[in-house]
Formats: C-alpha cells, structure tokens, sequence
C-alpha cells in the first residue's frame, strides 16, 4: 500500500522533530517540513503531499492566514494543531470554516507534550483526510423543509462531528427567530473549543446559543451545545432539562451523540434527529435505542458531507430501525 505523504508546518524545532519521528514510526512519509505559514503556503503550491498538519500560531505568517491562501489557490487537506487556549479556539473554529478538515489538540501545552496523548487520533484524521475530497468552494449541506418543524416536535437534536463546525456554520444561521423548539447540539469537541463554537453560532445567527456548563432549563428558540469533555444529559421534569454529566469516552469521545440519545430514549417525545458529517459511529446505538413512533431522522447528504462515516451508519433501515420515521438525505 502506498505510504500517505505527510507535511508538517510547526515553528518549534521541537514539535517538527516529534511530529515527524512519530509519523514516520507509523507509517506515513514526511515529504516536506516548514517553520511558518509561508512554508506552508509554498509547500502546497508545489503539490508534493496528501494532507499538511498547520500550527496556529506562527511567526511571519500564521496559520489561519496561510490556510485561507492555501486553499483559496492550492486547496488540500489539512489538519490544524493548536493548543488548548481560548484564543487559540477561536482561530481554529475560524480554521474550520475557513475549509481546514480537522484539528487536533495538544495536551500539554505549545511546545513541551508527550505525542503519543494523540498520536492515534492524529493518525486517523491523516488517513481520512488524504481520501478527503477538497476544493475551494465549500460545499453547504441543503436545509430540508423537515427543519421547519411547526409543533410537530418538542425537541431538535443535532449530533456532529468531523466537519461539523463548517455544517453548523451554515445550518444554524439560518433557522429562524421564532424557532419554535430547543436546538441540542453534540459536536465532538474538546473543552474551551465547545465554548468557543457555541459564542461563534449565537453571534451569527438569529437564535441564542449556550454552551451548556450547568444544569439548564431548555427553552424554544434557543440553541445547547453539549460541553467538550463531558456527556449532556436530558431529563423531562417540568420541561426538558440539559445538564453535563460525567463518566467514560462512548466510542471514543466524550462528548458522545450516543449518551445523549440514550437519556431521551424513552421520554415522551417528539424528536427530530438530524445526523451531520463526521467519522466513527456514534449516533447509531442511541438511536436504535429510541422509541419508534416518536422521531425522526434526517442525516446529511453524501454529496455535502466531509465524512460520510456517522451519516451512513445512521440512516434509517426500514424493518430494523426505525420504519416509522421519515428518512431525508438532502
């Protein structure tokens, strides 16, 4: 099998060192290694790699410019890493939109990390976002009438995940002031990310959004996001109540769509389902799990989807899933 060429743009001498060594250990081919986003720029006018991994901060030219370049003239894709600052999610959120496939974290801070914390999760977003298809029109997923839900649901759910910030960027936006139910949004994210996503939606759209750290009535009109590392509970106890909730990674992450669904499996609701790009199966369980006569699923298309991975596995089976709800692929 040919070897995924790999080019890493980092200004810490360090970070470039191990970065390379432990991509190398697992099988991916280190074909171009620069120190800021001029570098980076230059290396993907040339044409050499499958996927670029672009720090944020950067001396000369940093990486959310350098990104907006790249793929505005020489697009590819590319994987941001960033630390866990406030600042630097605001840039990587601003790097999702802007056309970046994903972002890891480093635990430790800018510069002093053990790598193998996210050596795995590295691996995996490289190897997906080298068959990833990337051009300089982003392509925005098509808003089903479904989404207009006029008292036919008491709830809207919204499970996300690679490529789910761009989605959300354009599907929240355009719901209406008069929403007429909450909006819970499980985006796999880590903390301070999740805050950060959950300002960026409230300041661009019609609707509030909050990020939920605390128990929290949930009300119409009004977006939730789930808080990075931890799960969102729902509970139905005069009215619909979000809180976080501790425990293990489910599938990996925490927070995970299946945990949410899980809670509001066997409430008295109406639910609307709708499953947004991203990699892994998380969603599939929790909506197995739901009562069949009270949801309903719509997942994005293929056509939109950066990942095609949750959505596929959570469309509908008829016979097996959920034969009375409606499936919506658009």
């Amino acid at each position: 099998m040919e070897k995924i060429k790999v080019a890493i743009v980092d200004d810490s001498a360090f970070m470039r060192k191990i970065m390379s060594d432990s991509l190398q250990s697992r099988g991916f081919e280190v074909v171009a290694i620069g120190r800021n986003g001029q570098d980076a720029i230059e290396i993907a006018s040339k044409g050499i790699a499958d996927v670029m991994t672009l720090d944020v901060q950067m001396p000369v030219l940093d990486g959310l410019n350098a990104l907006r370049t790249i793929m505005g003239s020489f697009p590819m894709p590319v994987i941001m890493v960033s630390s866990i600052t406030v600042k630097d999610a605001e840039i990587t959120i601003e790097a999702l939109k802007s056309g970046a496939f994903d972002f890891v974290t480093k635990p430790g801070g800018a510069i002093t990390f053990d790598l193998n914390e996210i050596i795995d999760e590295l691996s995996e977003k490289l190897i997906l976002a080298s068959k990833a298809k990337i051009s300089p029109k982003i392509s925005q997923p098509k808003i089903s009438k479904t989404l207009h839900p006029h008292g036919l649901y008491d709830i809207l759910f919204i499970g996300s995940s690679t490529g789910g910030p761009r989605a959300l960027d354009y599907l929240i936006p355009n719901l209406p002031r008069d929403f007429p139910i909450p909006i819970v949004i499980v985006q796999h994210m880590p903390a301070n990310f999740t805050k950060t996503l959950a300002d960026r939606l409230s300041e661009e759209s019609k609707i509030r959004v909050y990020e939920v750290n605390s128990q929290i009535k949930a009300m119409p009109s009004t977006g939730y996001v789930a808080k990075g590392d931890t799960h969102l509970e729902v509970t139905v106890n005069d009215g619909i109540n979000l809180k976080p909730s501790d425990g293990p990674k489910i599938n990996g992450v925490k927070p995970a769509i299946d945990f949410t669904l899980s809670t509001i499996a066997k409430a008295n609701l109406k639910i609307l389902c709708v499953i947004l790009t991203g990699m892994g199966k998380d969603g599939t369980e929790g909506l197995k799990r739901m009562k069949r006569e009270n949801f309903t699923t719509i997942v994005e298309s293929e056509k939109t989807a950066v990942v095609y991975g949750m959505p596929s596995r959570c469309k509908c089976r008829p016979r097996r899933l959920c034969p009375r709800s409606r499936q919506d692929t658009g």
